[in-house]
């Protein structure tokens, strides 16, 4: 029986934190590198599991507890042909920080409501 703190919910969100927390550490390292000739640019590769993952649930599949828990986001490296002249775009890298700031605060939230459920039917809703 898979316990109510180990459930896929939390499991969905704690990943997607961890990239949240990794693409901030792109974007910061395309920031610091923008001026760096021939440098390429360093993504986060999440949005393609999840992608996967809602397309096999409109199929009426499922995804398994144990996929999502094995699955980590990963760094990923602009190919040379997707770099050009101004391989990295500080404007870009910038909004990007922005979106992606956002996208953790919600994340946080939703984490912390889910915790707040548990919390909740714990104590039998009781205070």
């Amino acid at each position: 029986m898979i316990s109510l703190i180990d459930s896929s919910t939390t499991t969905l969100l704690s990943l997607a934190l961890e990239a949240t927390t990794m693409r901030h550490q792109a974007i910061a390292h395309n920031i610091a590198n923008a001026s760096t000739p021939g440098y390429r640019p360093v993504s986060v590769s999440f949005e393609e599991f999840m992608t996967d993952a809602k397309h096999a649930l409109k199929q009426g599949g499922s995804v398994p507890h144990s996929a999502i828990a094995n699955y980590r986001p990963m760094f990923d490296m602009a190919t040379i042909e997707e770099t050009g002249a101004d391989a990295v775009s500080l404007d870009m890298e910038v909004a990007k920080l922005s979106q992606n700031t956002l996208h953790h605060q919600a994340l946080l939230k939703a984490l912390n409501r889910h915790f707040s459920i548990i919390g909740t039917a714990i104590s039998e809703g009781k205070r």
